[in-house]
């Protein structure tokens, strides 16, 4: 019965590009779909909708975009993650904390060339979410990425489609060389914070 309503749903050659595409690039808000699948807004959010109701896809509110996934094959923590991988800042400063583990708040700063207030800003909802930590010894604050292997695995496997040659090279160095030289910088640095407790 569901796989028949699936079939019924995605009967249209329409409905069919647009599943296909937020199965290919899960985490694109209405405007980033028009412009890959060159179709009028409109047309668009009628597809949306419809596809919407029949459960094959859905909508997530990121407080800035209505983002869509495909509802069987994402998890609820993966669609989280994506929402803030899809948005510029929040995604250089993961892909920074990724490569660097307990990287200060004015390396970070310095690394995304921001405003620290700026920096602050994407930090804190990367706290709130849970995806990074942050560790205050003295005056200083630390962050680090909680789930580095299911955050990366992410960003590596939809690459092509945030269209960011800083994903690309992220992806090739985590690849060359893995959690494993970036557990040994993580280990360093720990050893240099214990000093100073």
């Amino acid at each position: 019965m569901i796989r028949r309503r699936e079939k019924d749903a995605l009967e249209l050659e329409t409905r069919r590009k647009i599943y296909r595409c937020i199965t290919k690039f899960p985490g694109l808000h209405e405007r980033e779909l028009a412009k890959k699948l060159e179709m009028p807004l409109s047309t668009l959010v009628y597809h949306l909708h419809y596809l919407e109701k029949r459960d094959l896809i859905m909508a997530k509110e990121d407080g800035r975009y209505t983002r869509y996934y495909p509802t069987k094959k994402i998890g609820a923590r993966a669609k989280e993650i994506m929402s803030l991988l899809r948005q510029k800042m929040p995604r250089r400063i993961i892909m920074f904390l990724l490569l660097h583990p307990n990287a200060y708040h004015r390396e970070i700063c310095e690394e995304v060339d921001i405003a620290p207030s700026t920096t602050s800003f994407h930090l804190k909802k990367l706290v709130e979410t849970n995806i990074a930590k942050k560790v205050t010894i003295g005056k200083e604050t630390m962050y680090v990425i909680n789930e580095p292997e299911a955050v990366s695995d992410l960003l590596i496997t939809y690459k092509e489609s945030f269209l960011d040659s800083a994903v690309d090279r992220f992806a090739d160095t985590w690849l060359k060389f893995g959690p494993q030289y970036i557990k040994k910088k993580t280990e360093k640095k720990d050893e240099e914070k214990g000093r100073f407790l």
